[in-house]
């Protein structure tokens, strides 16, 4: 039972009821005034969540059915108590703060009515009681007999599908699965819904060299909701035992003791397609013997976590989705056999095709509407313009496949995937991003010693392996950077939004009035045309969440005006609409814990800062400059990133207290470090990915000493007079963090023996050297190792001669070497490197490009094919 919108409002009551470090909320006579109530409020959510945890979800459908009465009866009652809190709250700071002179809203009440809430809150207390005495009371007149079991499904002999895109995948399998492994061996194909694992697990199941291989084969599918006795029954009907009939009047131990005495001795490949948990393979991995006569199962399925648990060290497919290419050469064969498809049709053909997105369920949908169609242009233009709706409506009801993994999902990842549905059509979600707006919106919780944002990228990473997430960019170290959803999914995000009125988007809705008349929304994905209307009619009361997506070169509606409609609006992401200023009206929406602009401004107004719960600052600006942030920063107790994308100048404080130190900041980019460096990395003990761009004069200036920071895991330095014919760096001595994975150093200037200092770092996975960092003729690694990095780029350097050896860099997978004209070649002993994967050069340097062609001959003729030399052109950026 999904109870967010809950702890999100009992984390805001214990904040005015415990908040004694915050002075608008401590020393503010409003507040005092209310606690009791407040504090009353909060023991009866407290009471609450208890029964809503341990309420049991009952499959009978009338008892359902309350259920989801109490569940939306409980939102809204949530929902009402949250508005009431922070309008009060609201009201309570502004009036408490003479500065702010602003009328206040009518509805902020100063003597909120919370009896109500608590009263309801009561009453749904009691109900869930009720329902659940009657739940046990109903389960206690259920019959123990067996008579009433679901429909049985048995495997027969599987039919081969017409199949595209599969040939390699399955010959990958056909070697493992008839390899000299005697021992049983299990084996897995992962993949999202509709993408073909049934349809491989078929082809290979159906090989002729299969059936001569294997003495004995067996089909059975679990899918979510299964019985074990059905499953051993269908094991037994496929190997060809008996009859359904038959073996379902024998005992379950008979049966299960005729399956193992039929698979006893034999070399038999057993397929358990459509895994969904690990009770499954546990129900059956005991009737499987091990008798070292080269036996293999094969699993589907959509979890990757249930291929680990069946063998952790097992192989796994993960399947890919179709070419464009192959999503064409499907839907021909499935509109037209072996006839070729009309000429007329062609260009309108590849355009569905590639709509598709390469998933094969999409093209077999859209097939089957086209074979029954006429072969018009007209109607397949029209079938291109809108692919997706036509799958969503198409009546078999295609996209209930797909909802199963959405009913699978756990609690805590459902509102992290209905949020992305959010987001435009075949928009790459950056993962920072996404994972800071999770946190913001209530979706994590803290899970100690880990942050919000490592439970939040482990939240990701079970999406992306329930393959209900894409990736669409990685990171230099492997790691994701951006993601993106299948448009069917996206369809299924917005149609269980719907039905759970978790967000809206501009183009679904007819009017703004809609939000605030009919469903309260929270949570609204628009463009600034949908930003102006409600501003204009101030329709929008309930808005929680507002994320513009077009991109508005100059929003025409005032600034100021465009914020009165959103005094209760917790993330506020408005970087795709530019604006000259920051307006002072922000100062009003005390709820903001996310805000992202796009404004030149070169001082951010000191009244920002009074937002005390704000987590996440981002300003874009469109040209490089800097900003000065205002003396009281300090006040935003609650920010844990400031992604500025200008060099930002923190006020410099002799004598630095408690209340001076950004404990919860995580994030800084890009701020000015100068000869009071120390002064500030002290003040940001908790960072974990900084840039900094160094300044200060040459007499006095030392490398700033990155070593305080325990926690830093990203560092980023720039020295922005990359001109200077020598570093502004006196003192060559630094440090690093042993902490430290990525570290990228621009314009610095220091000598190559430096390196040693960065060479030992045990942790350290990316070094990108740019623009002079170093500098000199002449790098010699020596004996020492980058341990553990995989990742290295050298760009617009003036290194002549490159020393290094494949002991150095043990763990390298890509070198990136750009703009180094001077460098007479690579390393010959850099092809060595095991698990290197790819090289990247500048094709103007010819002498580089020569010596990467010969290590790459030199590792043909020693059998390794696997490394790559990218030769890119003179505009291509690696970053």
């Amino acid at each position: 039972m999904e109870n967010t919108g809950l702890e999100l409002l009992m984390e805001n009551l214990k904040q005015l009821i415990y908040c004694d470090h915050n002075p608008s909320i401590n020393e503010n006579p409003f507040v005092q005034d209310k606690r009791s109530q407040i504090q009353s409020l909060y023991e009866e959510l407290e009471s609450l969540r208890n029964f809503v945890i341990d309420m049991e979800v009952t499959k009978e459908p009338l008892e359902l059915e309350k259920t989801r009465n109490l569940k939306r009866r409980l939102k809204d009652v949530v929902d009402d108590a949250e508005d009431i809190v922070d309008l009060f709250l609201t009201s309570a700071i502004i009036r408490n703060n003479a500065s702010m002179t602003m009328c206040v809203a009518d509805n902020c009440d100063l003597s909120p009515n919370l009896d109500s809430a608590i009263q309801e809150i009561k009453s749904i207390k009691r109900e869930i009681m009720d329902t659940k005495m009657q739940s046990h009371q109903t389960q206690g007149l259920q019959p123990t007999s067996a008579g009433t079991s679901p429909t049985r499904k048995y495997s027969g002999v599987l039919k081969e599908e017409i199949i595209v895109g599969l040939e390699d995948d399955s010959m990958v399998l056909l070697d493992r699965l008839t390899g000299n492994r005697k021992q049983l061996d299990v084996m897995s194909i992962v993949g999202m819904g509709g993408l073909g694992k049934t349809t491989l697990a078929t082809k290979v199941f159906n090989n002729r060299y299969i059936v001569y291989h294997f003495h004995v084969r067996a089909w059975v599918t679990v899918s979510q909701a299964y019985d074990k006795k059905d499953l051993l029954i269908s094991l037994l009907t496929s190997i060809g035992k008996l009859e359904p009939e038959d073996l379902d009047k024998l005992k379950d131990h008979k049966i299960s003791e005729l399956l193992y005495k039929s698979l006893k001795g034999k070399r038999y490949l057993i397929v358990i397609d459509d895994v969904w948990s690990a009770k499954a393979w546990d129900d059956l991995k005991l009737y499987f013997p091990n008798d070292n006569t080269g036996s293999r199962i094969l699993l589907t399925t959509r979890l990757s976590e249930i291929a680990f648990y069946a063998k952790p060290d097992g192989f796994t497919h993960h399947l890919q989705f179709l070419t464009e290419e192959e999503s064409w050469e499907l839907l021909c064969k499935k509109v037209f056999q072996e006839d070729g498809c009309p000429q007329r049709l062609i260009k309108s053909g590849i355009k569905i095709a590639k709509k598709c997105q390469g998933l094969p369920l999409a093209v077999v949908v859209i097939a089957g509407l086209l074979v029954k169609g006429e072969k018009s242009v007209d109607l397949w233009e029209k079938v291109a313009e809108s692919v997706t709706s036509y799958i969503v409506g198409d009546p078999n009801g295609y996209l209930d496949t797909l909802a199963l993994s959405y009913d699978h999902l756990p609690r805590h990842l459902r509102d992290c995937f209905l949020y992305v549905g959010g987001f435009p059509e075949d928009y790459k979600i950056p993962v920072r991003r996404l994972i800071w707006l999770w946190v913001a919106e209530g979706f994590i919780h803290e899970d100690c010693p880990k942050l919000m944002e490592e439970v939040a990228e482990e939240y990701l990473m079970d999406l992306i392996d329930r393959s209900l997430l894409i990736v669409a960019k990685r990171r230099s170290n492997g790691g994701v950077k951006a993601c993106r959803i299948h448009d069917l999914l996206r369809e299924l995000c917005l149609k269980k939004a719907t039905e759970e009125n978790f967000f809206s988007r501009s183009g679904y809705l007819s009017s703004s009035k809609f939000i605030s008349c009919r469903d309260k929304q929270r949570r609204l994905f628009a463009d600034s045309k949908f930003l102006s209307k409600i501003s204009s009619d101030n329709s929008a009361p309930h808005i929680r969440s507002f994320l513009c997506f077009n991109k508005e070169w100059y929003f025409s509606l005032g600034v100021e005006r465009c914020f009165h409609p959103f005094l209760l609006i917790r993330v506020l992401d408005l970087q795709t609409i530019h604006t000259s200023t920051v307006p002072l009206a922000l100062e009003f929406l005390v709820h903001l814990r996310h805000l992202a602009l796009w404004s030149e401004v070169t001082k951010l107004p000191s009244a920002v800062c009074n937002l005390w719960k704000l987590q996440t600052l981002i300003l874009k600006e469109n040209y490089s400059g800097f900003m000065n942030l205002p003396e009281n920063i300090p006040k935003m107790i609650s920010l844990r990133h400031l992604w500025i994308e200008m060099i930002i100048s923190i006020p410099d404080i002799h004598n630095p207290t408690k209340s001076d130190v950004f404990s919860n900041l995580q994030t800084l980019s890009m701020v000015r470090l100068d000869g009071r460096a120390e002064s500030l990395l002290k003040r940001i003990p908790n960072i974990r990915k900084l840039g900094c761009a160094v300044y200060g004069d040459q007499k006095e200036y030392s490398f700033p000493n990155f070593s305080l920071l325990d926690h830093l895991e990203t560092l980023k330095v720039i020295q922005p007079e990359v001109l200077q014919v020598e570093s502004l760096l006196s003192n060559k001595y630094f440090s690093f963090p042993v902490t430290l994975k990525k570290l990228t150093l621009s314009g610095c200037r220091l000598p190559w023996f430096c390196m040693s200092n960065i060479q030992w770092l045990p942790n350290l996975e990316v070094l990108k050297l740019l623009n002079y960092a170093f500098e000199g003729p002449s790098w010699d690694t020596g004996e020492g190792q980058f341990r553990q990095l995989k990742f290295l780029k050298l760009q617009n350097l003036d290194v002549h001669q490159w020393d290094a050896y494949s002991c150095n860099f043990p763990c390298l997978k890509r070198l990136v070497l750009l703009e180094c004209y001077y460098l007479k070649g690579i390393p010959e002993n850099i092809g060595d490197i095991p698990t290197l994967e790819m090289i990247d050069i500048d094709k103007r340097n010819h002498t580089v490009v020569k010596s990467a062609n010969r290590i790459q001959e030199k590792q043909h003729e020693m059998g390794n094919y696997e490394l790559k030399i990218n030769v890119i052109g003179f505009l291509t950026s690696i970053r």
